[in-house]
Formats: structure tokens, sequence, C-alpha cells
């Protein structure tokens, strides 16, 4: 058994659920949330889509058996109905079922999507928005604002980092079994805690006042601010705040033309004074990097997930009466660590023979040794064909990055986290350790 939190937690914010249902997204994706209106994607380069229906006497075992959406008598966001429709009825035909695929005359809006996964799913389910995926959970209390807290990783590699993110529906409870579901797409590093319902009134890049911020930063941006007329804004950031949106372009344009023109060292910045950027805003002021946000009068919680971007599982904890009294988004696992460690290594460098990089010759033998600095992996390979005595003359040697390597040779990447001592040869297209 275990308990619904750990001793070490950081007080996050209070999470207000007026209909008893949470949902889970990437703010930075917001504006691909539509909740009641038509689901139709933000950009104008993306084609239109359609939703459709599975119908028939199999129509939900199919759909399972399919296995393309959470709730499995509906295909979601197809750009290419009849492809799908005769792809799904080919398949129901030959596993012997009893259901076809019809295009639906109306699109299935996102609040109705979280409601249909609650009920499909049984309370927890992915939802899918304009291609990406949210996690909405249902049965959750109503009556009370719940605590959001940050799990700490323990000391060593990845200090500083969350293990999890924790909503706490039951303080003090025991949990005895979970539930989990993959995942919530990030693609900012951020999560977003809202209410069903509240989540209708975040707007992204539609600011309640008509007004922007352009700011840009970075190693020209002084001398640039300058030339620009922009103001210092404090903290290395400089620009303009309080535009009206109509004549931000006066303002970002030439600013833009210039730092391409000239090649400077600058990033920018466009923040309309929308809920996403008032996020952010309380976000680079928090020292924990998360802030409430109010939304229809409900409270809400956004925060930096600390650990980048991909899919991540959401799980539900229940206690022995079958209450679900913790809802957790689970980052620092075993998984995304070994991830972590490998995009490391593989931004880091390794002593390479010209006979290889030059030469084109093969990396026949894999030596690991003894790094020595933060960028060394400790990793040397070379073809066996190298002049006598060049392995000792750093003329005929070289750095390259493993991912650049690994590139060149892909049967690299399965011995690249081998210890220290590690010898390996290549034999019949793949490396395997040397005892010589």
């Amino acid at each position: 058994m275990a308990r619904t939190s750990e001793s070490v937690t950081v007080e996050l914010g209070f999470v207000d659920l007026p209909e008893g249902i949470l949902v889970i997204l990437d703010p930075g994706l917001g504006r691909f949330w539509r909740h009641d209106e038509p689901p139709t994607s933000p950009r104008k380069k993306d084609a239109e889509a359609w939703d459709l229906r599975l119908v028939g006497r199999d129509a939900e075992a199919a759909g399972k058996a399919y296995d393309r959406e959470f709730d499995a008598t509906y295909l979601f966001d197809r750009t290419n109905p009849p492809d799908a429709i005769a792809h799904f009825d080919g398949f129901a035909k030959e596993q012997g079922f009893e259901a076809r695929a019809e295009v639906l005359s109306e699109r299935v809006t996102h609040v109705e999507r979280a409601r249909r996964t609650v009920e499909s799913g049984g309370g927890l389910g992915v939802v899918k928005y304009n291609g990406l995926w949210a996690v909405a959970v249902g049965g959750l209390p109503t009556d009370r604002g719940l605590r959001l807290v940050g799990i700490p990783m323990p000391e060593g590699e990845f200090k500083g980092r969350w293990r999890s993110l924790d909503l706490i529906v039951e303080e003090g409870a025991t949990v005895v079994r979970s539930d989990e579901v993959a995942g919530v797409m990030v693609d900012h590093g951020q999560l977003f805690f809202a209410g069903l319902l509240p989540l209708g009134s975040f707007r992204m890049w539609q600011p309640a006042d008509g007004l922007a911020d352009f700011v840009f930063h970075g190693r020209d941006a002084a001398e640039l601010a300058k030339q620009v007329g922009a103001g210092d804004l404090g903290e290395g950031v400089f620009g303009w705040k309080d535009v009206p949106m109509e004549a931000v372009g006066e303002k970002a344009t030439p600013t833009q033309e210039r730092i391409e023109q000239e090649n400077l060292a600058v990033g920018v910045d466009y923040r309309p004074h929308c809920n996403l950027e008032k996020l952010n805003a309380l976000l680079r002021a928090s020292p924990e990097d998360a802030a409430s946000l109010e939304l229809a009068g409900a409270r809400t919680v956004g925060c930096g997930n600390r650990w980048g971007d991909g899919v991540f599982t959401v799980s539900r904890h229940f206690d022995a009466e079958g209450r679900v009294v913790l809802v957790r988004v689970e980052l620092g696992t075993e998984e995304r660590q070994r991830m972590m460690r490998k995009l490391r290594l593989l931004s880091q460098t390794a002593i390479v023979t010209r006979t290889v990089l030059e030469g084109g010759k093969p990396i026949r033998f894999a030596d690991r040794m003894e790094p020595h600095n933060p960028r060394d992996s400790g990793w040397a390979f070379s073809s066996g064909e190298e002049p006598e005595g060049s392995m000792d003359d750093v003329s005929t040697l070289t750095l390259v990055s493993l991912r650049e390597l690994v590139h060149r040779a892909p049967a690299l990447e399965a011995i690249l986290e081998a210890p220290v001592g590690s010898l390996f040869r290549l034999e019949n297209d793949r490396y395997v350790e040397d005892e010589a």
C-alpha cells in the first residue's frame, strides 16, 4: 500500500472543478482546444477534417479491435473520410464484425469528447483535440478546491526535477490500487490543470484588452534596441509593451528584418495579453515555475513539468472503498530517466580516427574509457586499419558527437550505455563484446 503523497511536497496551487471533470493539457497548445466551438484547427494550413461514427451491431467491439481512438465508437479528425471509411469497413469485414463507419453531419466538440471520454473510460481517458492529446478525469469533488503539489526527485543526477505532479483528492488516504492512461501530450514543457467548464474560458493569442508586447533578448539585443528605438525592460529583455494588436507589426517587422539581414544573436517573443501570456508571466516570476489563473471564477494551475516535451502518463489512485484519492502525472519515471540519459549521452562527443571520419572506413572497434569532462562520453572508435602509432598521434584523431556517429552507424546505439572499460568489435553488422 502507498500513501497519497510523499513526505516532501511543494505546494503549487488549488484547482476548482465545477463539473467534477479535470482536464490536463499543455497550455502552449491551448489554441487547438476549441471547447464548444466547431473543432477545426486554428492553423490555416491544416486540411479540413471530419468526424466519423462507428455503427452496427459490433461497432464498439470493432472500434476497440481497430484501436485508433480512446472512445472506440468514433474516428476523430479525419482529413480523408472516404479513405478512412474504406479502411475501417475493410478491417471490420476481414475480422468478422458487423460494423461500418459513417461521416457525421456535425463534428463532435472537444468539450463533448471530454465528457464521452470520461463516460466510456470509466472516469479516465485521453481526449483527442486537433490531433493532440489531453487527459480527462471525472468523478472528482465539486464542493472544494483540490490541492496540487509537486513531488521532487531525490538527490542525484535529476535533482531539481519533478518526480510527479499530484492532485490530492483525499488527504492522507491509503492507496490500494491504481489505473492509468498514456497520456497527455506536451510540446512546450508545461502542464495545465483545469476544470472542463473553466477551460472553455482559456484564450490563447486572443488578448482581452486588445494589446500585446513584442520583446527580444540575446547577445546583440542591447545594440539592436538602440537601433530600433526599443525600451530596456530589464533582465536583458528589450522591446515594447502594451502595443495595440494592429500596431505590433510596425514594431516587429523592421526588427525581425534587421535580425535576419545582420544575422544577429537575438531571440524574439510575441506576447499578446491573453490567458496564456498572463500565465507565462506569472510562471516567469515564480521560483517554482507554477502559477494560478482564475477562469470563469474557478482556480486553475499551470506549471513547468521540468522534463521537457513528450507524452506523460496520468494515473488515478483508489482507496479500499473505491474512491479516487489522488490523480498523478507521472514525470520522473525510470523510462523518462533512461531517455534523458540517452539524450544527454548523444549530445556528448567521442574520439574518432580520421581513417573513419574522412577515409570512409567503418567503425569496427569501440572502446569506452573514463570521460575527461562533462562533454566527453569516454568512447573512442576506430576502424582497425589506421597506420601504426596513429592512435597516439592527436593529429589523426578528432571529436565528433555521438548523435552524428549513430546517424552514420546505427548499430552503435545498442552499445552506447555500456560501462567504462567496455570493448566491442563489429561482427555481422552488430557490435559484440571483445574480451581481448
